[in-house]
């Protein structure tokens, strides 16, 4: 084989590996997409929700339907949530298996509104407004706050979960009482006043 030709063989092998290598970092289309509704309510930042989940700002209501269509790097994915175009982010993953378990949590096959239609009025109000009131019930606080960041509440039978709020970026503990429901606050008032509803 002539040296010319073997140097042609090699850059065309370079070039293959350079494009495999720069697809790696390209959007990648999930077949089939996931579909479905919103969990709970949830907390876009600039266009993107994060499973780190701080509160404050905007919500994205309980029940929004979704097409989640696409990932990349395996930790961002991409879609459309009511409609309009959503980022979502696993800050606490590194591969795209995790990835896909924290989106199948917070894109769920049936609508939660219809459970929640079946709850109290005064719960009802507390997870329409984003807040949490004494006597919510973990799958309640769930819808209304969704799910804490897992680097904080490691397990969800927790007796406190624990969010961050934009309140001067402090946290607060979703307190839980022997029977499952909230029992309580801790943390400062600010923070504080950012997740509890008041009748």
């Amino acid at each position: 084989m002539k040296l010319s030709h073997i140097s042609s063989l090699c850059r065309n092998a370079v070039g293959v590996l350079a494009v495999g290598v720069f697809m790696s970092g390209c959007a990648t289309k999930l077949t089939p997409p996931i579909t479905g509704y919103t969990c709970c309510n949830l907390r876009p930042d600039y266009g993107w929700v994060s499973s780190a989940n701080m509160l404050g700002g905007p919500i994205i209501p309980v029940g929004e339907p979704v097409v989640i269509d696409t990932m990349k790097r395996d930790r961002y994915a991409y879609g459309t949530v009511g409609g309009d175009y959503i980022s979502l982010r696993d800050d606490e993953v590194r591969n795209k298996e995790g990835a896909l378990r924290w989106i199948r949590q917070i894109v769920v096959s049936t609508d939660p509104k219809v459970a929640l239609a079946t709850w109290s009025p005064e719960v009802q109000k507390a997870v329409y407004s984003g807040k949490v009131v004494v006597g919510m019930t973990r799958p309640q606080v769930l819808m209304s706050l969704s799910y804490p960041s897992r680097n904080d509440t490691k397990e969800l039978n927790a007796s406190a979960w624990r969010y961050w709020t934009t309140q001067e970026d402090e946290p607060v503990d979703v307190l839980f009482g022997a029977d499952g429901s909230v029992s309580g606050f801790s943390g400062k008032p600010s923070a504080i006043r950012a997740v509890e509803f008041k009748r």
